[in-house]
């Protein structure tokens, strides 16, 4: 798996001292792949870690997300890494112990349900269609 020279770009962000960190550009560009890719980084890198990817709609998350860009990446970029996805709480468990889980702040029901769980990562994906009060 090579990234692109754009995505190396963006990998540099990822791995330096920002603590907040926004990717921009055109649609097809990689952005998800990457940044998708980085929390799976880092939940094999610290074991027993737990992590969150969200979007604004749950259906949005789960079909581009966890049923397209998150297997993708498992794929290709860790092959040798075994997870389990859990389809009632929609989160992804790996060997270490890290737990990746996948949320959509568009229900109040859903936004308690991973409320007050201290995340490690959180990647907020297609943030400029999540509303401030989410």
């Amino acid at each position: 798996m090579r990234l692109t020279d754009k995505q190396l770009e963006a990998n540099k962000l990822l791995s330096g001292e920002a603590i907040h960190v926004m990717l921009f550009g055109g649609s097809r560009s990689g952005k998800t792949f990457l940044l998708v890719r980085a929390v799976c980084m880092r939940a094999i890198k610290a074991p027993k870690s737990r992590h969150a990817i969200v979007r604004f709609r749950f259906n949005a998350v789960k079909n581009s997300v966890v049923f397209d860009t998150f297997p993708k990446v498992m794929e290709l970029c860790f092959p040798g890494i075994k997870y389990h996805l859990n389809k009632s709480d929609w989160f992804a468990s790996l060997e270490n112990g890290s737990e990746i889980w996948f949320a959509g702040l568009d229900d109040k029901e859903r936004t308690e349900k991973i409320l007050g769980m201290d995340f490690a990562t959180i990647y907020a994906n297609e943030c400029s269609q999540i509303p401030y009060g989410s």
